[in-house]
């Protein structure tokens, strides 16, 4: 009969339902309940208004949303972004003074070869330029801008001559005062006659006549 018991009280046991656990809520701590600094600034900061450019630079639509993107992921507010634009421009611009400093002493030095040059520099120098000069036009073209006008000398003895299309590139790059570039021009110069030249679209300068020289042509 102690044998019944025990495996009715075995089937009540195996059939009996367990009791329901309470469970609790875990309770933040106050690290986790305080809101990360920042992170409000950061969601709120839907975005910026226009950055100030300094004059002589531009920037574009791409790289204003780099910029943007940038300051948004360090949560900087406008203040912070416009001193970093501010940085970067003046790193620019320092950047470009080098550069244009280093293109400048180039010159100064090419040209101080030049005038000192064996072959073409010295006493001569002035002749020589202007017949390495009336080499490389006489192969060029006349130089015009985008509208059609013609590019004129801005200085110095050929001022308001038009200008080749070599000339142009030569003083843009500044390679009109190397002595290689001069070299190569005026031996050309040499190796022609006045007889033999070939004249391309660059006229030479024509010097009006006197009186007495249109009366008599063959007069010198």
């Amino acid at each position: 009969m102690n044998k019944e018991i025990v495996m009715a009280e075995d089937e009540v046991v195996a059939t009996e339902e367990p009791k329901a656990t309470e469970q609790t809520e875990p309770q933040e701590s106050p690290e986790q309940a305080k809101p990360q600094a920042g992170a409000e600034e950061g969601t709120e900061q839907s975005g910026y208004e226009p950055f100030t450019i300094p004059d002589g630079f531009v920037m574009d639509d791409a790289q204003l949303a780099e910029v943007k993107d940038f300051a948004k992921e360090f949560n900087l507010d406008q203040s912070q972004a416009q001193k970093m634009v501010d940085k970067h421009f003046d790193i620019i611009s320092k950047n470009n003074d080098l550069i244009q400093s280093a293109q400048e002493s180039r010159l100064k030095e090419w040209a101080s070869q030049a005038m000192a040059d064996k072959e073409f520099g010295g006493a001569d120098l002035s002749e020589n330029m202007a017949g390495a000069r009336k080499a490389m036009n006489s192969f060029s073209q006349p130089a015009v801008d985008a509208d059609g006008k013609a590019i004129l000398h801005p200085d110095g003895p050929l001022k308001g001559q038009q200008m080749s299309e070599v000339e142009v590139l030569m003083n843009e790059s500044g390679w009109g005062n190397h002595p290689a570039m001069i070299r190569v021009f005026h031996r050309i110069h040499q190796a022609m006659s006045e007889d033999h030249f070939v004249q391309g679209d660059m006229k030479p300068r024509e010097q009006k006549k006197t009186p007495a020289q249109t009366m008599y042509p063959d007069m010198k």
